[in-house]
């Protein structure tokens, strides 16, 4: 993943550095008088070329970034490429924050503004932003709750007693999404044109205006759930939800793959008009990991056309799959709460909540109790 160099955005000298990380360590320093009005984190900006690590901690939850040449990762997910534009926007926002007024120095107060830590209850947030080969953080600050008309928020080191409130907020995400590519796949509609998942094949036939109809038919047993059938209500609703899974596919988590053997319940196969997708899934505890096989199909049209009329993120696009391939191997992603059920619901619709069955229509596939 390429990105800009930070110290080219936010480029100085080496001497500027140096001096910005001696002002930052001293921490509050100045008298009330000298730190209103100025920024809260002064030198930070200068400081930026040095950054090598950013901790984040907020209810509990904690996320580490690190530098990795020009680029930065998530140390905590693994080290998946980061995002640049959001550690860019986190420096940025920390570094432009202005004292405003002075607030209470008592730390029985602290909870009032957002500012106890610990924060088991995630009020506050902390951000300690580390100059590289430093065991001490040049930047540790506490962040609460913020306030509008202006923008504003409470703030104060986290060493220290005394509060402030500044000019500006930054928000501080503890979610791994926040900080990587957070979208997988956005395939358009009319790209899917067939879905395996076991034991269950679901075809497509299409229309003279271009419209396409899905229809499944058990091809094997399942081969996981013994007990499980393919009623006409699971094939139903199967057909209706699978060749639409992808139209929408995002991360919550990502982490090194574990390997393991997918479980064919919620382990699809999409077959495309230019390649074939093949979902890995595996359960972790209450979460579900997939990785990927992309495999691209021979002489398929090609999907510049489509592509470009992408305008925004989040619109729908077909990736070269050799280079989806290449780019996911070795990882594993954790789905939202909501596209995990999706998949569940659609590839496994429970007995109890399947249509009822007609007492006379045949059993599609026997029961293999």
């Amino acid at each position: 993943m390429k990105s800009k160099p930070l110290f080219i955005v936010l480029g100085v000298a080496a001497a500027s550095v140096v001096a910005a990380y001696v002002a930052l360590s001293r921490g509050g320093g100045a008298t009330a008088v000298d730190r209103t009005g100025e920024p809260f984190a002064a030198g930070l900006e200068a400081l930026a070329p040095a950054l090598d690590r950013i901790e984040l901690e907020r209810g509990g939850r904690r996320v580490e970034l690190r530098r990795a040449g020009d680029a930065w990762t998530v140390a905590s997910s693994d080290g998946y490429p980061a995002r640049f534009e959001q550690v860019k926007a986190l420096v940025s926002g920390l570094s432009t924050l202005k004292t405003e007024q002075r607030m209470t120095a008592k730390p029985e107060r602290h909870a009032e503004l957002g500012l106890a830590w610990p924060d088991a209850e995630g009020r506050g947030a902390r951000a300690r932003l580390f100059a590289k080969d430093a065991a001490e953080p040049a930047l540790d600050v506490v962040l609460g709750e913020e306030r509008a008309n202006p923008r504003s928020q409470f703030v104060r080191r986290g060493a220290e007693s005394q509060t402030w409130r500044v000019l500006g907020s930054v928000l501080v995400d503890v979610e791994p999404r926040a900080w990587v590519e957070a979208e997988l796949l956005a395939i358009p509609d009319g790209e899917v044109r067939g879905v395996a998942i076991d034991g269950l094949r679901i075809a497509s036939t299409e229309d003279a205006g271009g419209k396409l109809t899905f229809r499944g038919e058990p091809e094997a047993a399942p081969v996981a759930n013994s007990g499980f059938q393919w009623t006409a209500p699971r094939i139903e609703a199967a057909a209706r939800a699978l060749p639409a899974w992808l139209s929408r596919l995002e991360l919550d988590d990502v982490r090194r793959a574990k390997g393991g053997a997918p479980e064919p319940t919620i382990s699809p196969e999409f077959d495309m008009v230019r390649g074939t997708l093949r979902v890995k899934a595996v359960r972790d505890g209450d979460a579900v990991w997939i990785s990927f096989e992309a495999t691209p199909k021979d002489g398929a049209p090609a999907a510049d056309e489509i592509n470009a009329r992408k305008k925004y993120p989040g619109d729908p696009y077909i990736p070269d799959w050799t280079a989806f391939a290449a780019k996911h191997a070795g990882w594993e992603y954790r789905l939202p709460a909501w596209k995990k059920s999706s998949l569940e619901e659609a590839a496994n619709l429970p007995a109890d909540e399947a249509a009822p069955a007609d007492p006379n229509a045949p059993t599609l596939i026997p029961s293999q109790r």
